[in-house]
């Protein structure tokens, strides 16, 4: 009897396991695994998170199973509005949550999402891997972190774990090589001494144009005019631009991003300023809406840095590159961070293959999958050599510089910058 009744539910415990590895879809599936994303993909956002998200999907699709799981790409959008909503960021990271599926999200895109979704996220926990977001004190403690920004790494952590990556260069860089750019005669840089600067009061606006400034002035240049303004509260940019343009300024450098209305300064500066005055910012100008606000003052003399390497300029990532682009045509799919995007997403999937080895083979924890993270060692990415710290950074990001050139913003150069260990 004994035997026997072992008999039985063995074979129920066989039809049971049949049934669910049967629901995937696919019989020979260990089961499924989901990673998901989480950036703006809707509005005037939509330049730059659509085609991030492309790109992490591509990764997703062109790896289909990991460790014999098979993979889906579950993605969120965050935007409300056309506009990039913290809130909104942090119930798509709880209904991520809910998902048992969902073992790694790719996101957020932008730096105050980011510190809405952070502690949330370390709470479940889940990994979370940004292409795009560079506030410094997302992952480093710096003493002006709470003063400036309202919170430090670890206020954002509550279990003390490090639960985010992210693989963009930290406004500590991005902000000071767009100023010494300015400051730099020609050819290697625009030979500029004064200029006006204002952000859009949000954590990477004021972060990044606030770091550009200081180090601007560091090196002998003069900040003529610095103002922050609430995009929801101003769209005429007049009166600070006839205010630059009376205090000498060479040029404009904000602190935002498409979707807060940076580049409508630009489109305004018309009638104020020569058409070859000089506008500057960081990534989160460098986008297809940007040019559309910049009207006809969308000339060559735009320059954005972007905080991850170009692809396109590594012969490794050639073939990929190539496919992307088969599966998505046309210049629009293609953003500064579809390729980082898709590093983000192979990262994640990198991770959690190992995290099903260490686990025997089997289904891993969230946890285990977020402990595989910072062992990230030279991993072969699209945009280049990939090695994650415990913090959460790499440990060598590249800088990239795109100046607009026949109405697209096109590569100009790129450099590693020091990292962390």
């Amino acid at each position: 009897m004994v035997r026997a009744r072992g008999l039985a539910v063995l074979i129920i415990a066989t039809f049971v396991a049949f049934a669910c590895g049967g629901s995937s879809g696919n019989s020979g599936s260990k089961g499924e695994i989901d990673i998901a994303s989480d950036l703006p993909t809707s509005g005037a956002d939509a330049s730059s998170g659509l085609p991030t998200q492309e790109g992490a999907n591509f990764a997703v699709t062109r790896a289909a199973t990991v460790r014999g799981f098979t993979l889906k790409f579950v993605p969120f959008d965050d935007a409300v509005n056309g506009v990039h909503d913290p809130a909104h960021g942090v119930q798509n990271v709880q209904a991520m949550i809910s998902n048992k599926l969902i073992l790694g999200m790719v996101g957020p895109f932008n730096s105050n999402v980011a510190k809405a979704e952070i502690p949330v996220a370390n709470a479940a926990p889940l990994a979370m891997m940004s292409p795009s977001n560079t506030n410094e004190c997302l992952t480093v403690t710096y003493s002006y972190c709470q003063a400036a920004d309202g919170f430090t790494a670890e206020s954002l952590r509550p279990s003390t774990n490090n639960n985010y990556f992210r693989v963009a260069a930290p406004d500590t860089f991005q902000g000071p090589a767009m100023a010494d750019f300015a400051l730099k005669a020609a050819p290697a840089g625009l030979g500029i001494t004064k200029i006006a600067v204002w952000d859009d009061e949000e954590t990477f606006g004021q972060g990044v144009a606030n770091n550009f400034a200081k180090e601007f002035a560091a090196k002998g240049g003069t900040v003529v005019d610095r103002k922050s303004y609430d995009p929801k509260a101003k769209s005429d940019f007049h009166d600070f631009l006839a205010s630059a343009h009376d205090k000498g300024a060479q040029g404009i450098y904000v602190g935002g991003t498409s979707a807060t209305g940076a580049c409508k300064a630009r489109g305004q500066m018309a009638g104020i300023f020569n058409p070859d005055i000089y506008y500057l910012g960081p990534d989160g100008i460098g986008d297809a809406q940007c040019l559309t606000d910049s009207g006809a003052m969308a000339t060559s003399n735009m320059y954005a840095t972007q905080g991850v390497a170009d692809a396109t300029q590594n012969p490794s990532a050639a073939t990929i590159v190539a496919a992307y682009k088969v599966a998505y045509p046309g210049a629009s799919n293609i953003g500064a961070y579809t390729f980082a995007g898709y590093d983000c997403a192979a990262i994640l999937i990198d991770a959690i293959g190992r995290a099903i080895d260490a686990n025997g083979g089997n289904l891993p924890s969230r946890a285990q999958v977020i402990a595989q993270m910072p062992l990230t060692k030279n991993f072969q990415g699209l945009t280049g050599v990939i090695t994650l710290n415990a913090a959460g950074d790499q440990t060598t990001p590249t800088l990239q510089f795109q100046q607009v050139q026949s109405g697209a913003w096109t590569f100009k150069s790129q450099f590693a910058v020091g990292g962390t260990s």
